[in-house]
């Protein structure tokens, strides 16, 4: 005869039970105390001067473009005075420049000077690379022009005999009386010359 399995059924423990909420929880709050309200006032009021803060110290890119040109101004008229006065070198002068600008760009405290710095290192390096380009360019023209020159071999010259039209002037040919006679001409021109035509 065959075996009947027996199938166990799963039984709810409570059938009609439904999901309970947790019951709320009365909590009783405290007034706060007065030294908490001292604390979140400061706490207010440190938050607000942070953020004036760092609303007055950040510019909009118009107004850092505009201190960067005016920086990029003032060095290009203070270098042209400086090389018309001829104090430095143009060339040192302009890197100098350029190192400064750098500097205050890098590591100045305020913003203002940092994008003021930021111009003058602009307008000097390029006016430094400017220079160094011209220079490179017209070594480089004169170079060319020797290039083109016809070149002499080294060597002795050789000798070329004098033409026949052209006499060769020595001081020693000179005849000894030769300064009294003109003396003498010049003379006679001006004495003909104060007596007039009569």
């Amino acid at each position: 005869m065959p075996k009947h399995k027996k199938h166990k059924k799963a039984h709810a423990m409570r059938r009609n039970a439904t999901a309970t909420l947790p019951r709320p929880v009365a909590v009783r709050m405290r007034p706060p105390t007065q030294r908490q309200l001292v604390v979140e006032e400061e706490a207010r009021a440190l938050e607000a001067v942070r953020k004036a803060d760092k609303a007055a110290e950040e510019d909009t890119k118009g107004w850092r473009t505009i201190k960067a040109l005016g920086g990029a101004a003032a060095t290009s008229v203070a270098g042209a005075y400086l090389a018309r006065q001829d104090v430095l070198p143009p060339k040192f002068m302009t890197g100098a420049i350029s190192i400064i600008g750098a500097a205050l760009a890098s590591w100045a405290p305020n913003k203002t000077v940092r994008s003021v710095g930021l111009g003058a290192m602009a307008a000097a390096g390029g006016q430094l690379g400017f220079m160094l380009i011209d220079d490179e360019l017209i070594r480089r023209e004169e170079d060319k022009k020797k290039d083109d020159r016809p070149q002499l071999v080294a060597g002795p010259r050789p000798s070329t005999p004098p033409s026949p039209g052209k006499k060769q002037s020595n001081a020693s040919d000179i005849p000894a009386d030769a300064l009294a006679r003109a003396y003498e001409r010049a003379r006679l021109r001006m004495a003909l010359a104060s007596d007039g035509p009569n």
